[in-house]
């Protein structure tokens, strides 16, 4: 069910801006809840949306990866290029970027594999995920001043063995990654 009578049965009665950075919004909203009951406060972060890529190199049988540090993990992790979307530009174009600035990739085939709300109960942004296939390293990676991203080539055929490994923990990630493997029919069932 996406939108129906339920969701048109919520009132936001108000809505506060807490707290506002460069990266996310968190603002305070004040709900009627179908019932009549209010709800006050709701937390909501407000984020860009994000653009996450499964790239697939020219010989089809290997992933661009990308190790860094995730503070909020207090580890290293393993996972799909990605990165915010701009005000005004296309989640492809996002994608694009990224790659390139994360891997020294670009080129190939794309096409959208899905578009995710990573946490819905909490977020209110979404995850745009690509499927690009036949990439190439074009030149050098050149992430953000704050960015130290290691790039890594991984056999497509161990993506399962490193998510159960809990290498790949990004849930949107991981979202990604079966979508794509279904697309390139490495993994049976329902599309």
């Amino acid at each position: 069910m996406a939108e129906g009578k339920a969701s048109s049965s919520w009132e936001r009665l108000g809505s506060e801006r807490l707290m506002e950075t460069p990266y996310f919004a968190l603002r305070s909203d004040r709900l009627r809840l179908p019932g009549g009951a209010v709800k006050d406060p709701y937390y909501v972060i407000e984020r860009p949306d994000a653009a996450i890529i499964f790239p697939l190199t020219e010989s089809g049988e290997e992933v661009v990866l990308v190790r860094q540090y995730r503070p909020p993990l207090g580890r290293m992790e393993l996972g799909l290029p990605a990165g915010l979307v701009d005000e005004g530009e296309e989640p492809e174009a996002a994608a694009r970027r990224e790659l390139l600035e994360e891997t020294g990739h670009s080129g190939g085939e794309w096409e959208a594999l899905g578009v995710l709300a990573s946490s819905p109960s909490l977020k209110d942004n979404h995850a745009h995920l690509f499927l690009a296939r036949g990439v190439r390293e074009t030149t050098a990676p050149d992430p953000d001043e704050h960015e130290l991203v290691e790039v890594v080539r991984v056999p497509s055929g161990k993506l399962l063995e490193l998510i159960q490994a809990g290498e790949i923990v990004s849930s949107s990630g991981v979202a990604a990654i079966m979508l794509a493997l279904h697309r390139l029919g490495a993994l049976s069932g329902p599309a």
